[in-house]
């Protein structure tokens, strides 16, 4: 059992985007929209998301579909003398191959011996000294660093174009309290063997009956009380963000984020909604 406030229920239910590419994504999206490409979407849509303390939702709309083609490639360890004619310096590969080393976070060189897939667009295809087949089997960098280049196989794929538009939903502690107000239930009226077994989960940060015991008639009893409500969601229609296990609860006027597992057959009580 965890203490928490309104504030911070919403990390706890949706999905978080924290500073990265994604949170420079959302705010473009929050600025009036943006598109971007992919072979997925980079953030989800139709759900509820938290990012700098704001609920937002979002939503997209594939504008265009580009055919390309996935090259699952190694960029692996140099053993032993290489033939200098399939040799290239990385310097004077296409700025297409260059940008694609560089979104693997393979520019400098300094990474090899790894197999990764390399996603070339038909026309970028068309502009690679690496794909769809290489004259060169080594790249050499700068530094003198060098990694053999091994193409094993090639896959269609197609490259989406998402255009993204954002909805502000409410700050973090407004939903919050709402979903408080929605799913949180008062833990009151205990017996003394109850109580002791919620106020180790609150002092020791959990309860716990080993498989091989017997949980007592006491944890039993709370299992069932429990289970009358309703796990946590985010507040959308579906119902996304459910935690199994989780619960809401108020007890000696403290809200708690409360996780309850029961994993032996014999004990499990049957789940419904108040």
């Amino acid at each position: 059992m965890q203490a928490v406030t309104p504030a911070e229920l919403p990390s706890k239910l949706l999905y978080a985007v924290q500073a990265s590419e994604k949170a420079r994504l959302l705010d473009r999206i929050l600025d009036g929209g943006a598109a971007v490409d992919g072979t997925r979407p980079p953030l989800p849509a139709d759900r509820h998301l938290l990012h700098d303390g704001t609920v937002y939702q979002l939503a997209h709309d594939v504008t265009a579909r580009t055919p390309a083609t996935r090259y699952s490639v190694k960029v692996d360890i140099v053993e032993g003398p290489v033939d200098e004619s399939e040799t290239v310096r990385f310097s004077d590969l296409p700025k297409v191959d260059r940008e694609t080393f560089a979104e693997k976070g393979l520019a400098n060189g300094e990474t090899v011996g790894i197999g990764t897939a390399f996603l070339y667009t038909d026309a970028e295809r068309n502009r690679s000294a690496l794909v769809p087949e290489s004259d060169y089997s080594v790249i050499r960098w700068k530094d003198g660093s060098r990694a053999k280049w091994v193409v094993d196989e090639a896959h269609s794929a197609t490259v989406d174009t998402y255009q993204y538009t954002g909805e502000r939903i409410a700050p973090a502690a407004e939903y919050g309290r709402r979903v408080r107000e929605r799913f949180a239930f008062e833990l009151s009226g205990l017996s003394e063997a109850q109580r002791e077994i919620v106020t180790t989960a609150v002092e020791e940060s959990h309860y716990l009956v080993d498989s091989g015991e017997t949980p007592p008639p006491a944890l039993v009893s709370l299992a069932r009380r429990f289970r009358r409500h309703e796990h946590p969601t985010a507040l959308g229609e579906d119902g996304e963000g459910a935690r199994n296990g989780a619960y809401l609860v108020r007890f000696d006027g403290t809200l708690y984020w409360t996780v309850l597992m029961v994993h032996d057959e014999s004990t499990r009580t049957e789940t419904r909604t108040a």
